[in-house]
């Protein structure tokens, strides 16, 4: 007997389930739209994964323990996985390594001709001069937070909607996401690396302006900039080499580019193009380290495939008579 013939055997009536989701969903959505509008866009990643596991658990109404036993073992794991990430990145720079400040900096100045391009981006544009003085909020800002704040964003969300549409697919998402967790924060161990910003501040290059939350001065939105400000200071400020802002931008158009028609891969590629443009400009990374996220969401890739073909002949291998199915490749699609 199923969960809903057994709950409408005990209260006597018949209960639409199918309704009773629906106003729950709706009820989360008025709720997630006060807290955003009163508190600010979550961007921590407990807080953030706290609201998709919330919004996805309503699926589970009504469907019984197996329902809520496969949410658990499917979203616990990657989630321990996200957090134990956070907690390693912020002790990375506690290790005794040296953090590049001076080197990186003059590497950037050497590879543009004596420029750092977030200084000469901020000149341009307004923010700074010569004597460190600052400009105001301009529209454009609005757009650089956006993007910006579309980091916390993306992962969740899409893991969220693939999870719900295609088992398989979220699970090499899953594997491209932890891929690049792990190999980040490596690289923050081993080369802890100053942005822009804190080597302005360090007096090293001229001044540079923290613009990532900016845009919502624009807008009103006081209290989102704040809770963006205290996340940023939470975490490890020597963690820019690889921009993992451009590495998993990056993953989105790998896994979705042999999907979309000539049209939706335009508009995708320029996710990770204006992302990288942006995270120089606002002074949270070098172009070193946007290019570094490239390639560290390239390296994820290639090592993701290959362990998923060792998979696959380990499956036929095992099961010579029935073919299994195969786990999708980036941007593949799940099995006929």
């Amino acid at each position: 007997m199923s969960a809903e013939a057994s709950t409408e055997l005990l209260v006597g009536y018949p209960l639409n389930w199918q309704r009773i989701r629906w106003a729950l969903a709706g009820a989360y959505s008025v709720v997630l739209g006060v807290f955003i509008l009163n508190v600010g866009l979550p961007t921590e990643r407990l807080a953030l994964f706290a609201w998709v596991l919330a919004g996805l658990s309503i699926g589970s109404v009504g469907r019984g323990w197996r329902s809520v036993a496969g949410l658990v073992r499917d979203w616990l794991p990657f989630l321990g996985v996200l957090v134990f990430y956070d907690l390693t990145r912020g002790l990375a720079d506690t290790l005794g390594m040296p953090v590049h400040v001076n080197d990186l900096a003059a590497l950037e100045s050497t590879l543009f001709g004596g420029t750092v391009p977030t200084v000469w981006l901020q000149e341009q544009l307004g923010q700074t001069d010569d004597w460190g003085m600052t400009g105001g909020a301009a529209w454009w800002h609005v757009v650089v937070t956006v993007v910006y704040v579309s980091h916390f964003l993306v992962t969740p969300i899409l893991a969220a909607v693939l999870w719900l549409r295609d088992r398989e697919r979220w699970i090499s998402y899953t594997a491209h996401v932890v891929g690049i967790a792990l190999l980040g924060v490596t690289t923050y161990v081993l080369v802890p690396a100053a942005p822009p910003w804190y080597a302005a501040d360090e007096g090293v290059i001229p001044a540079v302006r923290r613009l990532s939350g900016l845009g919502w001065d624009v807008i009103g939105l006081d209290r989102a900039g704040a809770l963006l400000d205290q996340g940023q200071a939470k975490v490890n400020l020597v963690a820019a080499i690889p921009s993992l802002h451009t590495a998993y931008a990056v993953l989105v158009l790998l896994f979705f580019w042999p999907v979309l028609n000539r049209v939706g891969r335009m508009v995708l590629a320029m996710y990770p193009l204006l992302m990288g443009l942006i995270l120089v400009y606002s002074g949270e990374h070098y172009v070193i380290d946007v290019v570094l996220g490239w390639v560290c969401a390239a390296i994820v890739a290639i090592g993701v495939a290959a362990a998923q073909r060792v998979w696959r002949r380990h499956r036929r291998t095992d099961s010579p008579l029935r073919p299994a199915p195969e786990l999708a490749l980036v941007g593949g699609g799940s099995a006929d």
